[in-house]
């Protein structure tokens, strides 16, 4: 579904991803792991088009990318749930929820109507400003109106930062749902037992270069691995 090859890009004249290779099949959530400051961000922002790539190859289903502006990607389906929420506070959660779905007119209501069935903390909140809402209502609202972008790969990026652990399960049981829907996913989180609880595959990242991948199960395994990136392991939601 979703391949990058070769891919360089940084800031300056220094790159900070050094001819990164990956690729996502359809259906598959993937996880993406590394110390801060590895270039995880960094990829995820070029992938849905918001920084340009050096040199290298962004494609899904084939088409290249990373040629293209960021609206164009996300009218592809390469829709990014970005760090740091980015709700429009001053909206309501409803004309957030609506905003998701600018580039997909038809259904939209009715799409809202699942959406609020999907996120019953956010139907109690719908006619509420949203920069009211707490941190983890936000992560929510956000993750919906990236689903209303009607996503081909969804690109969830630190979605657990700053959040109690309560909402943080919370937050991880819809993405196992999402993972049942046969969703792709690409998912960067710093919560990595977590996310490789999910997780068919996962890349690690340092220095802006990939320095292993494998299944989940290969990359728990690996001692080095689950030093470096599971110490802080949190309990693992239910699966099925």
């Amino acid at each position: 579904m979703l391949g990058v090859s070769r891919l360089v890009a940084g800031y300056g004249a220094e790159p900070v991803l050094h001819g990164i290779n990956l690729k996502i099949r359809q259906g598959e959530m993937v996880a993406l792991l590394g110390a801060n400051g590895a270039g995880k961000s960094t990829l995820m922002r070029v992938l849905s088009g918001l920084h340009p790539a050096k040199s290298g190859g962004v494609h899904l289903s084939g088409e290249v990318l990373n040629t293209m502006p960021a609206e164009k990607i996300a009218g592809r389906g390469v829709v990014l749930v970005p760090e740091g929420r980015q709700v429009f506070p001053e909206l309501s959660v409803l004309d957030n929820i609506r905003l998701g779905g600018f580039l997909h007119a038809e259904d939209r209501e009715a799409r809202v109507q699942g959406m609020l069935e999907r996120f019953p903390r956010l139907r109690e909140r719908q006619h509420q400003r949203a920069g009211l809402l707490s941190g983890g209502e936000q992560q929510m609202l956000a993750l919906a109106r990236g689903l209303m972008a009607k996503p081909r790969v969804l690109l969830l990026d630190e979605p657990s930062l700053g959040l109690a652990p309560k909402i943080i399960a919370e937050l991880f049981e819809v993405l196992d749902q999402l993972r049942r829907e046969d969703m792709t996913i690409l998912l960067v989180d710093q919560m990595a037992a977590l996310a490789l609880a999910l997780a068919d595959r996962a890349y690690v990242i340092e220095g802006g270069r990939v320095v292993a991948q494998g299944t989940a199960d290969e990359i728990r395994a690996n001692v080095d691995l689950a030093n470096a990136y599971l110490g802080n392991a949190a309990p693992t939601p239910a699966t099925g």
